[in-house]
């Protein structure tokens, strides 16, 4: 009798799906309308092919999880290097985390494995690399000038990115707060307005225009891409001193710094936490939500 080799065990359930079928089991179901240009044109169906290469062989999706982290974390450190390899090398390690980063979550839904944990390291990842590729690059280009301004320039646009992803972070731990706190029962009404949608339309008003190109400016897809660029075009113009990406450092770290202190005192101004709250959690038919006596309580409304 043959014997079974256990890597071609686990490889056979996946063997005779056709694309549309790991499409089916492996995409989020709005995958082609949610998410950036990027993500739905060309990280998603390429991620896929990975995620059919690496399934059959076990890797779970917080292992990839790992590995994504992995070469973004190198790519920061690649990018401290401070030369024109490094940029490419930390270029090229930065898309192939984006891909992994999306490998992550078809290998969740693959196997049935999607949970709040794996969730939670993803935005872990995220964060730490919303700071430390920043910091990279600042630091690469103070050792190759050995002028200081370039690590604080470094240091102001990975905190500027770190606090756009926080502000969102936060906002969701200050509803947990409350609802640990609360006395009564809520209805869960699931975001309303604020479920995400395709994206909207580039807006034509030239202040709305420009508020949308800084926020665009700060999504990882764009500094990622932006990075390559700017590493392809100082190999090709030979550009040692990397000038261009001297250029850009400080232009990211004005624009991240605006960016992320105009959207946190917007969103204090307008209360926007607490619309949003409002939006997902309500009180019943008859009933409100109020503070009395230092705490939270879901109470009979008033006649």
């Amino acid at each position: 009798m043959k014997s079974v080799r256990p890597e071609e065990t686990a490889a056979r359930p996946y063997r005779n799906l056709s694309l549309a079928q790991w499409e089916r089991r492996c995409q989020k179901p709005d995958h082609r309308r949610i998410g950036n240009w990027m993500a739905r044109r060309v990280s998603r169906p390429v991620a896929l092919r990975i995620t059919r290469v690496v399934a059959p062989w076990g890797v779970s999706a917080d292992g990839m999880t790992l590995a994504a982290w992995t070469c973004g974390v190198a790519a920061a450190a690649a990018f401290g290097w401070g030369t024109v390899a490094g940029w490419l090398l930390g270029a090229a390690l930065l898309q192939l985390w984006y891909l992994l980063d999306h490998v992550d979550g078809q290998l969740a839904r693959l196997h049935g494995s999607a949970s709040l944990d794996g969730v939670q390291l993803d935005y872990l990842m995220h964060h730490t690399l919303a700071l430390l590729v920043p910091l990279g690059t600042g630091w690469g280009l103070f050792a190759q000038t050995s002028e200081p301004g370039w690590c604080i320039g470094g240091l102001v646009w990975g905190v500027s990115l770190l606090l756009l992803g926080l502000h969102h972070d936060a906002r969701y731990k200050a509803f947990v707060q409350r609802l640990k706190a609360l006395e009564g029962t809520l209805d869960v009404v699931g975001g309303g307005a604020f479920r995400r949608s395709p994206q909207p339309p580039i807006p034509r008003h030239p202040l709305r225009l420009a508020g949308w190109a800084m926020r665009k400016a700060c999504e990882p897809h764009v500094v990622m891409n932006l990075l390559t660029l700017i590493a392809a075009v100082s190999w090709l113009i030979q550009d040692r001193h990397l000038f261009v990406g001297r250029c850009y450092l400080a232009t990211a770290a004005a624009i991240a710094l605006v960016t992320a202190t105009g959207t946190i005192v917007r969103s204090q101004r307008q209360g926007a936490c607490e619309q949003e709250f409002s939006a997902w959690f309500r009180a019943p038919q008859g009933r409100e939500l109020v503070f009395v006596d230092g705490h939270w309580a879901v109470v009979s409304r008033k006649p």
